[in-house]
């Protein structure tokens, strides 16, 4: 939040988006301290992140992340929704119902939206790139669950430990929209060695459809 309207000023006229890392469960009115749905929505904020796991595992748990989306919903602000396992399932069922537990809460949400699929074990310093295959299996049923409530157009991205060595085949997957990245893309030439090989891997997709 600190650092918002600097970065809003300096994007000024591009197509970026500019958003913020969490909101408050509450109206903001009459309590100190908390930023509000409604503030942000009036600093012209782009989106908010919702769900992340450092915010589930210290902060949040799921009352707090439907207060939230109820609060971001109430004043339109566009959402992007975070879910992941804290380890790999094995069993393809269990994974299904963890991840529908964690979709649920939209199910009532019907600002513009966004779905971040970031596996817990693969993300943070200590995290390992995830097995594609296992991420294309959570992208389909991520999908599915959107399709059943109507949502099918909402954008899926992945995120957990991207790369520009592996941004090209995640961004590749069935299911995946775009890449959700973080220390990879700290330093300017960071962010562009990881955007230039996820779209290599989005585009060589678009071309054989």
């Amino acid at each position: 939040m600190p650092l918002f309207t600097s970065l809003k000023a300096r994007a000024t006229g591009s197509r970026l988006w500019i958003g913020n890392q969490t909101v408050s469960e509450t109206s903001g009115r009459n309590i100190t301290g908390e930023v509000s749905a409604q503030l942000l929505k009036s600093l012209q904020s782009n989106l908010v992140m919702i769900g992340h796991a450092e915010r589930r595992q210290l902060f949040d748990d799921d009352n707090s992340v439907v207060a939230q989306l109820e609060q971001a919903a109430l004043s339109r602000l566009r959402i992007l929704y975070c879910v992941g396992e804290s380890q790999v399932k094995k069993d393809r069922k269990e994974l299904r119902a963890f991840l529908n537990r964690q979709l649920r809460p939209l199910s009532k949400v019907n600002s513009p939206l966004l779905v971040a699929y970031e596996p817990v074990f693969s993300i943070g310093a200590k995290g390992k790139p995830a097995d594609p295959k296992y991420v294309a299996s959570a992208l389909e049923i991520i999908a599915e669950n959107l399709e059943r409530g109507g949502k099918s157009q909402v954008p899926i991205i992945y995120g957990g430990s991207v790369s520009a060595q592996n941004a090209a085949t995640y961004s590749a997957l069935p299911n995946c929209h775009g890449l959700f990245v973080g220390r990879s893309a700290w330093s300017a030439r960071g962010f562009a060695s990881v955007f230039r090989a996820g779209y290599r891997g989005f585009s060589g997709v678009k071309r054989q459809r």
